[in-house]
């Protein structure tokens, strides 16, 4: 355990991009998983156990199937060549670690990723393409893309003018000092056209605009049932309570009484209605768009919907404790294209926030605008002429 803990440390802090470094008596390398690449395949052509696939349980391997191409991961070789560590991402807080355990033995975990935060503040004037920008000032990729995101109901990013002013507060993820993952952005403003933007993220995990309303537009997925709380959010790593490892939770537990209807979230097709491993009674729909959505732990089922098209808001089963479940509860989980997403993020319960939640919304609306407006003056102090910077 303590070679596994010095040679992490070893790879955290070492910047790796596309070279072999030697790092005291270690090789690592940088490489890019393929397209079509499996970790059987992995492990055949670098000489590692195939008992290490062979060993996986359900859950293990489809985690290790869901590796996606251009995936850059990271190989420490001892001074003879031969394989002492691999860390391969599976999402952004879960990877495959590969260890050697004495003279030829190797170990598999799915451990969460370890990597660093910090609060970044992106202070820039558009020089010609938006994103090109963001990234040019702040080397930050998914930052881009965030903000992109973010904006892209509000901001027509193709008429922006050179010189347009743009402000990010964000806390920005590193690993092997590089930007890693999905940014945490936690207040913008875009102004052009003399009008400005703003977003900002709220206590309820949602964006809004200065006057406290959502800009996402919506989607007319709906909450599918009646709960007491929400037990568990969609996260990339939970220490899951029943087989005490780290899995990926990809959905929204709603908590609630046995019995408790469940209805379909939207239009769409029932594809699946039967039992389907840890999910118990489970019920899938397919809906436009490249949707799916999946109802689990059901105590049971609404026959008279098998195999049917059903309209949003159609009893689909009942809420129940069925599979590898601790209590009473609906797993809810979306996915588009195959790839599971946060329900949250598609589900609007609100339109425009109100009463105490948007009181304290717009206080924080009123220190952000501050802050604001502090680093654009002082960017103006130092520069004299617009030039962007970060800090």
């Amino acid at each position: 355990m303590g070679s596994k803990i010095y040679y992490i440390t070893v790879l955290i802090f070492f910047s790796l991009h596309l070279h072999a470094y030697e790092l005291y008596n270690n090789i690592v390398e940088d490489r890019v998983w393929k397209r079509g690449e499996t970790l059987l395949k992995f492990l055949d052509e670098n000489n590692l156990p195939l008992s290490l696939y062979y060993n996986l349980d359900d859950d293990e391997e489809k985690l290790s199937s869901d590796i996606r191409s251009n995936t850059v991961y990271q190989i420490l070789r001892d001074r003879d060549h031969s394989i002492r560590q691999v860390l391969i991402p599976l999402n952004e807080e879960l990877q495959i670690h590969i260890y050697k355990q004495g003279e030829g033995n190797y170990t598999l975990d799915i451990d969460p990723i370890r990597y660093q935060t910090r609060d970044r503040v992106l202070v820039m004037h558009l020089d010609s393409i938006f994103s090109k920008d963001v990234v040019k000032k702040s080397g930050n990729f998914p930052l881009a893309v965030g903000l992109e995101q973010l904006f892209k109901n509000q901001v027509r990013f193709d008429r922006m003018k050179k010189g347009d002013p743009v402000v990010a507060f964000y806390t920005e993820k590193i690993r092997m000092g590089k930007p890693y993952g999905t940014q945490k952005i936690k207040s913008a403003m875009i102004e052009t056209g003399k009008k400005k933007y703003f977003q900002v993220l709220a206590e309820d995990g949602h964006y809004y605009d200065d006057k406290g309303r959502t800009t996402s537009g919506g989607s007319s997925f709906i909450v599918p049932c009646k709960y007491r709380r929400i037990s568990s959010r969609f996260t990339l790593k939970r220490w899951h309570p029943v087989l005490h490892k780290y899995r990926a939770h990809h959905g929204i537990d709603y908590a609630g009484k046995i019995g408790t209807p469940v209805r379909a979230a939207n239009d769409g097709k029932v594809i699946f209605m039967g039992r389907k491993g840890g999910y118990g009674n489970t019920v899938v729909i397919r809906h436009e768009g490249g949707y799916k959505t999946l109802y689990a732990h059901l105590s049971r089922f609404n026959n008279k919907v098998r195999s049917k098209y059903v309209k949003k808001g159609t009893i689909i089963g009942f809420l129940g404790n069925s599979g590898m479940s601790t209590g009473p509860h609906l797993h809810f989980g979306l996915s588009l294209n195959n790839t599971w997403i946060d329900p949250a993020q598609k589900i609007v319960i609100t339109k425009q926030l109100s009463g105490k939640k948007r009181k304290a919304f717009m206080q924080r609306v009123a220190v952000y605008k501050e802050k604001i407006e502090k680093v654009l003056n002082e960017e103006k102090e130092e520069t004299g002429d617009g030039e962007s910077r970060t800090n």
